[in-house]
């Protein structure tokens, strides 16, 4: 009974004192609290609480609609896990331990600046699809992405993976040769192509890719074979003209196009 007592008393202390400190934050001056019960301000703003200078505890400051995941079961996770999907984000990126291993790995982004994240994704790098989104879909995208990088971040880490973006020297390759006027693809040995009058083809032969073969299909070496071969005869309205390719060099393609999986994701459509 004493030692029950006592950790009560304990308990009750902390919450005090942490009640206290909470509300001898700068920041209350001028806000007012929300969600005390989850965190600081700083804990989900950052800033800084201990200055009255507005510069300095703005300093990097986080936006709330970028910090919703924080809220339990807050629509914006719901809604930006709906965009992943959407948006076939494992086609290059590992989510919740599942995806393809061609850019950064998602799960690991749990120390990441919001803002820089949004940034990332409104203005994206070369080889990264530009989905066009506006601020408010990609701050649903950050909320899910920092979501699932807080649950995953507790699990064991994994070794770091390389993402070539560019080759030192740029090489002639098949893609190259008959996808690059109008396709950009990322693939383990970098990134090919120069286009953007055709869909981003990485991670194409995946399970993660969009499923817009024929009849709402994933894409396999059959059917990318078929649609190379002509693309009218698959889609009428197809804008793509044929491609004249032989086997050796359609293997080629093939190799360079099968993608680097996540280990809890090995599978793709071959």
């Amino acid at each position: 009974m004493a030692v029950r007592l006592a950790f009560l008393i304990a308990v009750l202390a902390f919450s005090g004192a942490y009640s206290a400190m909470a509300a001898s934050s700068s920041c209350l001056k001028c806000h007012q609290p929300h969600y005390m019960e989850i965190a600081a301000c700083i804990d989900c703003h950052g800033g800084d609480d201990r200055t009255l200078r507005k510069n300095i505890a703005h300093l990097d400051l986080i936006p709330g609609h970028l910090v919703r995941y924080r809220i339990k079961d807050n629509e914006a996770v719901v809604s930006g896990g709906k965009w992943l999907e959407l948006a076939a984000c494992r086609r290059c990126h590992n989510i919740r331990g599942k995806g393809n291993h061609l850019a950064a790995d998602l799960d690991r982004l749990s120390g990441r600046h919001p803002a820089r994240l949004l940034a990332s994704i409104i203005t994206p790098v070369e080889y990264m699809p530009d989905f066009r989104f506006d601020r408010a879909t990609a701050s649903l995208l950050v909320n899910a992405v920092l979501a699932s990088a807080v649950v995953q971040q507790r699990k064991i880490p994994e070794a770091p993976v390389n993402v070539r973006f560019k080759q030192g020297v740029k090489t002639a390759n098949v893609f190259e040769q008959h996808c690059g006027a109008c396709h950009k693809i990322l693939t383990g040995s970098g990134g090919f192509g120069r286009g953007n009058i055709g869909p981003n083809l990485s991670g194409l032969l995946s399970i993660y890719y969009p499923k817009t073969g024929n009849s709402a299909a994933p894409w396999s070496a059959e059917r990318l074979e078929g649609w190379l071969r002509n693309p009218r005869k698959i889609r009428p309205l197809a804008k793509m003209p044929p491609v004249q390719i032989d086997k050796y060099h359609f293997e080629q393609l093939l190799l360079l196009m099968t993608p680097v999986l996540s280990p809890q994701s090995q599978e793709f459509s071959r």
